[in-house]
């Protein structure tokens, strides 16, 4: 399993590093996991970029899962209406 663990801040500056990290872990086509416990703050374009892994690993037949998403983590997404795509919605997976 590939893990990635999210910095506090995760804004424009930090999208280009997540995104290679996202791309690399999804290549390997081992399930993934997300720990999020650590963010304080997002950018609305970190969370474009985890809906686009998701459809990518969906696409792909990877599984992703989240740890511990922090509350700015999942205020953020449910703000953006990004909460169940993105797979935080404790009945996300049962639809």
């Amino acid at each position: 399993m590939a893990i990635i663990e999210c910095q506090p801040d995760l804004d424009i500056a930090a999208a280009a590093t997540l995104h290679r990290q996202l791309l690399d872990a999804l290549q390997t086509q081992q399930p993934l996991e997300i720990d999020g416990r650590a963010v304080r703050k997002i950018h609305t374009a970190v969370l474009q970029l985890f809906l686009s892994l998701m459809n990518e690993a969906k696409a792909r037949a990877v599984p992703v899962h989240w740890r511990n998403p922090s509350p700015a983590l999942l205020e953020g997404a449910r703000l953006l209406g990004l909460a169940e795509p993105l797979g935080l919605e404790p009945d996300a997976g049962s639809r």
